[in-house]
């Protein structure tokens, strides 16, 4: 056994070990054959874990690491540095991965919680609504231009309510031109998404405020990433939709 194997060993005895489930955010390779993964947990908030070995092990599957997986993880933890042990995937969300629409939203989802949560951020209540949010994508039959914004939209609002800025007094005065206007349709598509029978019924009808949505999206992001410092952008993730007609 090589020096550097015998440190890594003698390392994990000091260290403690933990289990949680978290959602994959993004993953990059380092050296030869190890990942360093950024994970959203349930128990311990963003979390940075790396895998040893994983690219190489007969055991172990990078797919198991791969962004928008829920997983069960086993870690080795000594203040904030985390070794991987285990991982058995919950769910894939293998419908999201099918479809270039809700693929987009939810890349667009994951970079936005890693941009916006600090490392060892506790927060098992918003862990819980990003599993809702992404089974909800996962379960949709389709998704149209229209309710992608909208699901994007929903998505920047529970941000912003979760972080205390949400304020849409200040919005308004944000929309100035025909903000009377505005306002009333973005209390129009709230009232839709409230009281529409069926989810085919709830994109049709959203269809009608697609061009207003976008606006919305990107004054909410705006607001969001003037806030709380950060740099969230959708136009990487949807762009043909902003460049396009």
């Amino acid at each position: 056994m090589d020096i550097f194997k015998k440190l890594k060993i003698r390392k994990m005895w000091n260290m403690k070990i933990i289990k949680t489930n978290c959602i994959v955010l993004k993953k990059k390779e380092m050296k030869e054959a190890d990942l360093l993964v950024t994970l959203f947990s349930k128990d311990y908030g963003k979390i940075m874990a790396t895998a040893y070995g994983i690219r190489k092990s007969k055991k172990r599957n990078t797919v198991s690491l791969n962004p928008l997986n829920e997983i069960e993880i086993t870690l080795f933890q000594k203040n904030n540095y985390y070794i991987i042990k285990d991982i058995e995937i919950i769910k894939n969300f293998k419908n999201i991965l099918k479809n270039i629409e809700k693929l987009e939203i939810s890349l667009y989802i994951l970079d936005s919680i890693d941009k916006i949560y600090y490392m060892t951020e506790e927060n098992g209540d918003f862990f819980d609504k990003l599993v809702e949010i992404l089974n909800f994508i996962d379960a949709l039959p389709y998704i149209k231009k229209g309710y992608k914004y909208y699901v994007v939209l929903s998505f920047l609002r529970r941000i912003m309510l979760e972080n205390g800025i949400y304020d849409i007094n200040e919005i308004s005065l944000i929309l100035k031109k025909d903000r009377k206007e505005n306002i009333q349709k973005y209390k129009e598509i709230l009232k839709i998404s409230k009281n529409s029978s069926c989810i085919t019924e709830t994109q049709e009808k959203m269809e009608n405020y697609t061009g207003f949505l976008k606006k919305i999206v990107i004054i909410f992001e705006n607001f969001v990433n003037r806030n709380l410092q950060t740099e969230i952008k959708i136009k990487k993730f949807i762009m043909e939709e902003f460049y396009g007609n």
